[in-house]
């Protein structure tokens, strides 16, 4: 069963940045609806469930989830297999699936969605900024304004990281006490009861992405992306992400068939 999902009441918000990068700006007064957004990402069993029904199927130019994607030597890709079976490496279970591509987080929607027919899909990045944001005030992480403090923060690039990636730009004197991704929900949720959105992997979005479209589009009630390209977005910044990317307004973007070391998704479904 797909983890329990928050109805997110819609408004309207600032989306971009002033402080941004280009592709925020300019900043733009977007209303969005009423929706539905997964309290946690999806995580390596609820993915590997889908992977002994379904395989793991080539979609673009490479297979839904990169099984042997690895980084640094010991943080990886924790779904395995074994003769036609997958199974999850022991104590990764509840942490977020990663090396999942976007045709691969698709896929698995559009199989939830026949399992339980319910019309799960991926957020557009409208929805998951706002949700991201706190609605309409629209902090800059999803925890607040400030840096991440206690156990409020989330899993970003911190002190714990530095130790071993001296090289890293952190959130000085914040200490996370983790290197790699997290279980789901192991930091405090937002004030819509969301967990993870700044930090512990990027999240794909539905929109395909242009870096200008905030200035181009006249389109700010519910809004769901250009109409062509061929990259794809993901939001939220990760484990490994300086205080620069894992900002909510925040946007990163790439192939559909990419698949990367802190790179997951987490469910979306309209409200009918």
């Amino acid at each position: 069963t797909p983890s329990g999902m928050v109805r997110i009441p819609g408004g309207t918000f600032p989306m971009g940045s002033t402080d941004g990068n280009d592709d925020e700006k300019p900043v733009r007064t977007v209303t969005v609806g009423d929706f539905y957004l997964g309290k946690y990402e999806v995580t390596n069993e609820e993915y590997c469930a889908f992977l002994n029904e379904k395989g793991n199927q080539s979609e673009g130019v490479s297979e839904w989830i990169n099984l042997s994607g690895v980084y640094h030597y010991d943080e990886k890709c924790r779904i395995i297999k074994e003769g036609s079976r997958f199974r999850v490496q022991s104590g990764y279970e509840k942490h977020p699936v990663i090396f999942v591509s976007w045709f691969g987080a698709t896929a698995y929607i559009k199989w939830l969605s026949e399992k339980t027919g319910l019309a799960y899909r991926l957020p557009t990045e409208a929805e998951w900024e706002y949700a991201a944001g706190n609605g309409s005030k629209h902090t800059m992480y999803s925890w607040g304004n400030g840096p991440p403090s206690g156990k409020k923060g989330g899993n970003v690039a911190d002190e714990t990281a530095k130790k071993q990636f001296s090289d890293w730009t952190i959130f000085d004197s914040y200490t996370d006490g983790y290197v790699y991704p997290a279980p789901v929900g192991s930091f405090d949720p937002n004030e819509f009861g969301l967990f993870d959105m700044s930090g512990n992997v990027w999240e794909w979005c539905s929109d395909l992405y242009d870096r200008s479209y905030y200035g181009k589009s006249g389109n700010t009630n519910n809004p769901t992306g250009p109409a062509s390209g061929s990259f794809r977005v993901f939001r939220g910044g990760s484990w490994c992400s300086s205080p620069q990317h894992v900002r909510v307004a925040n946007r990163h973007n790439f192939t559909p068939s990419f698949r990367y070391r802190d790179l997951g998704f987490r469910l979306a479904r309209s409200v009918k």
